[in-house]
Formats: C-alpha cells, structure tokens, sequence
C-alpha cells in the first residue's frame, strides 16, 4: 500500500469513517452522510479502493470459523534476515499478521489454529525450517477482548463473541 495521507481531503476521511462503521452502506447513503452528491461518493470512493488507501471486506469472528488455538509469536533473527523471515511468515495460510518491529523482537506474528495440534505441527515442521531464526517465543492467546480495525470512526466496532 502507497502512503497516499497527504492526498487525503475531509470527505475522504468522512467516506472512510462511514465504511468503518458500515461498509455495506450504499452510494446514495454515503453521499447523504458526508454531504455531497452521488456520483461524487462514488467517485471518491473508486480512488480509494483504486489506489489501495482503503479495502471494503467482511470481518469474521475466529471462533465462529473454528478457530480454537490463537497465538502471538516474538520472533528473532540473524542481522540482515528480518526482511527475508518476514516474507516467509507471511506465505503460510495461518499467519495473519506479521510486523516488523524494534524493541524484544525482530518480528511479531499473529496466527490461527483449529486445533493445538495445529499449531504444534507448525512449530515443527514449519517453523523450525525457516533459516536466520534465534528465537522463538510463542505466547497462546487466551481471550481477544479486542480486534478492531477502524482508525477514524467514532464508534470503536470490535469482534464481537472473541475467546
């Protein structure tokens, strides 16, 4: 994704913060809501998607999809290797989020399982065959009581029924 912020007028953040908060709304509705005509919203809204500013997409609850086994590894690696672990993560079906950060660890990477034989098979098999790792921690997470992903809208929508 481009950094495109600096390209970002006030009914751009105002479309984005009403899809936050419900991205199945229609044209007519979002151009009513931040005041403007029709084919300007949807015309607006083109650009973001376009250029990759903004993605419309459903938002499933892990455990309704029977995820049971949820887990956050900090990951560590030999100097020069972060980029190419990273990139390694990110291909497995599994792995959802994977940052590159300062601090503890290298890497952090969020991932789901259905079983916990799952993830122990991809600690072994999968994980243990990455090169340039020194450290793995891997932290199971018990309860999400928070998965947002809104950034402007004034109601924080949550996943809902997360355990």
């Amino acid at each position: 994704m481009k950094d495109n912020s600096l390209q970002l007028d006030a009914m751009d953040l105002m479309l984005i913060a009403e899809l936050e908060t419900d991205g199945r709304q229609t044209n007519t509705d979002l151009a009513k809501k931040i005041g403007t005509s029709k084919a300007t919203a949807r015309r607006k809204l083109r650009r973001l998607l376009d250029e990759g500013i903004i993605k419309v997409v459903a938002v499933a609850s892990p455990p309704a999809l029977g995820y049971k086994t949820v887990a956050t590894m900090g990951i560590n690696v030999r100097p020069g290797e972060v980029d190419a672990v990273a990139d390694k993560l990110s291909s497995y079906k599994n792995v959802h989020f994977v940052i590159i950060s300062t601090g503890r660890y290298d890497i952090i990477a969020w991932m789901m399982f259905h079983e916990p034989d799952d993830l122990s098979a991809f600690l072994r098999k999968e994980l243990g065959n990455i090169p340039g790792l020194t450290s793995v921690e891997t932290m199971i997470n018990l309860k999400i009581t928070k998965a947002s992903f809104t950034y402007l809208a004034s109601n924080d929508h949550a996943l809902e029924g997360e355990s």
